[in-house]
């Protein structure tokens, strides 16, 4: 005669079956969600060093050509003082080697440019208040403003830490003159800065502009050096502030969508570090 399985035990036995079941189905989940992370940092990574090994080529011809540029441009600029000086008495004259003159220096400032971003500069840490570099940078800025353009900033909290305070303007006037082209009279800028504890201790800066924002398919070119789609500009702007974010170990990232504006978030440790 078959022994019966009393039901208790086949109802226990059910539960304990349903509650494996359904945790391994959790484990799996959270597996597969894990997987498509990791998937998209893999991907994010081979992006990062197929783009670096694109700006490192173009930065070593960026050099080369600067380089080779400066020096006839330097003798150009000393002859074309010495033109502005002897034609002082001629003011008209005058004035079209002024303008050579002007000309020469708008060259020899792209040349800077090509250089701070082909040489990857070392960031010389000094003691810097963000609020200040930063109400500087919008004051240099302010020629480039368009009518009727709002810049709005806000700091939170401590807003001194270490970092090279040359190459942080250098940075931030590139970055708010960029979003100051993209939006149009009456536009808005929004600039904060706080302090937050990620990994490790940051100084987080947000430019926020309400302009018509980036095009997808120009998101993975815009920190590419000479990359433009304006009509003006040498599309070095933004590889300039991707040189000075990497001298500084920082991070930054973009996020926009066309006609929502765009939001460039910049982090600079700002940890125990040596002072020079």
């Amino acid at each position: 005669m078959t022994e019966q399985v009393p039901v208790d035990l086949l109802s226990d036995a059910f539960n304990v079956f349903r509650e494996a079941s359904t945790k391994l189905e959790q484990q799996y989940a959270m597996l597969e969600t894990r997987i498509e992370d990791l998937s998209a940092e893999l991907a994010e990574k081979n992006r990062a060093i197929e783009r670096s090994r694109r700006l490192s080529a173009m930065g070593e011809m960026a050099a080369r050509i600067a380089h080779e540029i400066r020096n006839p441009l330097g003798s150009m600029a000393i002859f074309s003082t010495l033109l502005e000086r002897e034609l002082s008495a001629e003011p008209d004259r005058k004035k079209l080697a002024t303008h050579i003159s002007t000309g020469i220096k708008t060259l020899d400032n792209l040349l800077s440019n090509m250089l701070l971003f082909a040489n990857s500069p070392e960031a010389r840490l000094k003691a810097v208040d963000i609020k200040e570099i930063i109400e500087d940078s919008v004051l240099l800025a302010k020629g480039r403003e368009k009518k009727g353009v709002e810049i709005d900033t806000s700091f939170a909290g401590q807003t001194q830490f270490a970092a090279d305070p040359n190459l942080l303007r250098q940075l931030f006037l590139n970055l708010i003159i960029n979003a100051l082209d993209a939006v149009g009279e009456g536009g808005r800028l929004e600039i904060t800065a706080r302090m937050v504890e990620k990994k490790k201790r940051c100084m987080e800066i947000k430019v926020k502009d309400n302009g018509g924002g980036i095009p997808v398919e120009h998101l993975d070119r815009i920190f590419d050096p000479f990359f433009t789609t304006k009509d003006r500009g040498t599309g070095l702007g933004l590889a300039i502030v991707t040189t000075v974010v990497d001298a500084h170990r920082g991070y930054m990232k973009v996020d926009s969508s066309k006609g929502d504006g765009t939001t460039f978030t910049i982090g600079l440790p700002a940890g125990e570090m040596e002072m020079i």
